[in-house]
């Protein structure tokens, strides 16, 4: 990489990890918030859901804008929202104006994935081992969320740590609106005009993560004048966005109630701390997840990680103890080591010129639509535990695993076909 990249990469691992650190510290300090409203734990399910629905759904416009006003706007919109929305809801002086204050906040933070994955995608040649790193910057954030929000509420009050939040959020405007970063080469190396084979595989190298489905076309001389045969990868590209929503819910529904979860099975008052040990992992996973995408297939290597995700999430419901911990962190491993995969994958189906605007739909899948999760897993919780409830996410787990696999069939079925293709072409 050269320092162009590499300066286009930290900035967004520190974007990545504020914008993760604000996503959890509401589940973290939920049992605090309970205690301070008096809420039931649908309640607080349903507000966490709001802040996700608003997550999810900033992502569509933010990937149209993206598209057409570039990264930076988007980003400096993003952080400078942030900032307003924290405070007020560390302001908060019931649970409407909290969840009112949490769906600004959510719309607000949302706009950062389409706008910085964006830049990332279409920026940085080793994509797939620059999106695990994007990955990992974010788990650390999750990490850090739990001790850092656990540790203000404990010395003072939960409220100070989205005051605390809301100074880093305008630090990052501050910081964003005076580095150069090479955001003109978001709109240069993957533009309509330069998808000739030779552009596309100087700028993808020899990556696996960037080869994929855009690298048969890139191979197949038959083709190597026309444009991409987009509506071949439509059915994918769905089967990847409904992949999105069902692990959005598995997603919301786990950050929302592990903390509450480990308090419990594990017997200690310090959930948040053993949370950030499992997520952690995660950080992990995501390096890993990236590094393996440099050399597998995407739709190769995502069957197999969600198949040994499944199983470690159903142990999750069912054991306690100190073997929890070692179990919800196994699962969170394999869970984040398949984020790398699916960004991969959305960047290879996407149509051209419209790269951004896909990540937005798949952020709005995810984290929107996906949002449920928050109020599925409350209610479970509500009518017996939170046992109940992890056991209830695997079933959405397992449909993931399923799209997983037909969307490799797919692929290996397109591989097939295009076989006589290049061999023609080579003709």
């Amino acid at each position: 990489m050269n320092a162009a990249e590499r300066r286009l990469i930290t900035y967004t691992a520190f974007a990545h990890a504020l914008v993760h650190v604000i996503e959890l510290t509401y589940p973290v300090l939920l049992t605090r918030i309970a205690d301070d409203f008096g809420l039931r734990a649908v309640i607080l399910g349903t507000i966490a859901s709001v802040f996700a629905w608003a997550f999810g759904a900033s992502a569509i416009p933010a990937g149209f804008l993206t598209d057409r006003l570039g990264s930076r706007r988007v980003l400096l919109y993003a952080f400078v929202g942030a900032a307003v929305s924290l405070v007020l809801v560390g302001i908060s002086p019931n649970e409407w104006f909290l969840a009112a204050t949490l769906a600004l906040l959510g719309f607000c933070i949302g706009l950062y994935h389409p706008a910085g994955l964006s830049l990332m995608a279409q920026g940085v040649r080793q994509r797939g081992l620059a999106l695990g790193f994007h990955g990992v910057a974010g788990n650390l954030g999750q990490a850090l969320a739990p001790a850092l929000a656990m540790g203000l509420a404990v010395a003072v009050d939960w409220r100070l740590a989205f005051f605390v939040l809301a100074g880093a959020a305008a630090v990052m405007a501050v910081v964003l609106s005076v580095t150069t970063l090479p955001l003109k080469g978001e709109a240069e190396v993957l533009s309509p005009a330069d998808e000739a084979p030779g552009k596309l595989a100087k700028v993808l190298g020899d990556s696996a993560a960037g080869r994929g489905v855009t690298a048969q076309f890139v191979e197949s001389g038959s083709q190597a004048a026309g444009p991409r045969p987009v509506r071949r990868f439509l059915i994918p590209l769905l089967l990847v966005y409904a992949a999105f929503v069902l692990s959005g819910i598995v997603y919301r529904g786990v950050i929302t109630f592990l903390p509450q979860h480990l308090e419990e099975l594990v017997d200690t008052d310090l959930g948040g701390a053993f949370a950030t040990v499992a997520l952690l992992m995660g950080a992990v996973g995501q390096l890993v997840g990236g590094a393996l995408s440099q050399r597998v297939r995407l739709e190769r290597l995502a069957p197999v990680l969600a198949v040994l995700a499944v199983p470690a999430l159903v142990l999750t419901g069912v054991v306690s103890g100190a073997l929890l911990v070692v179990i919800a962190s196994v699962f969170i491993f394999f869970y984040f080591a398949n984020q790398p995969v699916f960004t991969g994958l959305i960047a290879d189906y996407a149509p051209p010129g419209a790269v951004g605007r896909s990540y937005g739909f798949s952020f709005f899948a995810g984290f929107g639509l996906g949002g449920t999760g928050g109020v599925i897993a409350g209610v479970f919780v509500d009518r017996w535990d939170t046992q109940a409830a992890f056991l209830g996410l695997s079933a959405f787990m397992a449909v993931t695993l399923l799209l997983s696999i037909v969307i490799w069939l797919m692929s290996e079925r397109r591989s097939r076909a295009m076989e006589p293709e290049v061999a023609g072409g080579g003709g």
